[in-house]
């Protein structure tokens, strides 16, 4: 039972009360000690009936309280997992820019590394260049070597 239904109960039991109040003013001793009895009888049921309310109305402060601490919570720990996506979202930005400078250092560092096999190809053709070089003169070499060894016609 609401509330707003409840108390219209009350007030209308409360206006049959009087009406019955008002009715034995004129009435005689049995009548008045019937009437009399009926209006006990409905202050008895009017008492438990607030009894009943108070109790229902406890019962409803009890809901509203765990209700009002459920939600509390809720938005305690919503608060907490918003702080945490929070936290979440700047280390994934931190993490997006490490990561952006990691690949312009590995792009830079490939970039060199091709640069360096390329000076490594070159130099390796100058070496293979300078070992011909060498080869042919060691061919050479040994003809003037035996040449300059030869007694000169004329001695």
């Amino acid at each position: 039972m609401t509330n707003k239904s409840a108390k219209s109960k009350l007030s209308g039991k409360t206006i049959v009360l009087f009406g019955i109040a008002l009715a034995l003013t004129g009435c005689k001793d049995d009548e008045k000690q019937k009437a009399l009895a009926e209006a006990k009888i409905e202050v008895v049921k009017l008492r438990a009936e607030i009894v009943k309310l108070k109790g229902e109305a406890s019962y409803l402060r009890e809901q509203l309280l765990t209700a009002s601490q459920a939600r509390d919570k809720l938005r305690e720990q919503l608060d907490r997992q918003l702080d945490e996506k929070d936290v979440a979202m700047t280390e994934t930005q931190d993490a997006q820019e490490e990561i952006d400078k990691l690949k312009a250092t590995l792009e830079e560092q490939t970039k060199k590394a091709g640069e360096l096999e390329k000076q490594v190809e070159q130099l390796k053709a100058i070496i293979r260049e300078l070992q011909t070089k060498i080869e042919q003169q060691a061919a050479h070499q040994p003809q003037a070597v035996t040449e300059a060894n030869e007694p000169q016609a004329g001695e």
